[in-house]
């Protein structure tokens, strides 16, 4: 599976992921972009995720970009 980059700003976290690992990987303060990673064996359902810090303004509310 090759190692698509979606936006310069954003890093591949290693390894594919299901649906039910989203609750491990989500950290406050990231953003996220979600690709499909394909399919297991059995047709279960992967996906790349990408993550990057997001933004900060002196009032200690954070967006993207």
């Amino acid at each position: 599976m090759p190692n698509v980059i979606i936006d310069e700003e954003y890093q591949r976290l290693p390894g594919l992921f299901r649906a039910w690992d989203f609750s491990m990987l989500l950290e406050e303060g990231r953003s996220y972009r979600v690709e499909d990673g394909g399919r297991t064996d059995d047709g279960q359902a992967l996906y790349m995720v990408f993550h990057r810090v997001q933004a900060c303004c002196g009032k200690g509310v954070c967006h993207d970009g």
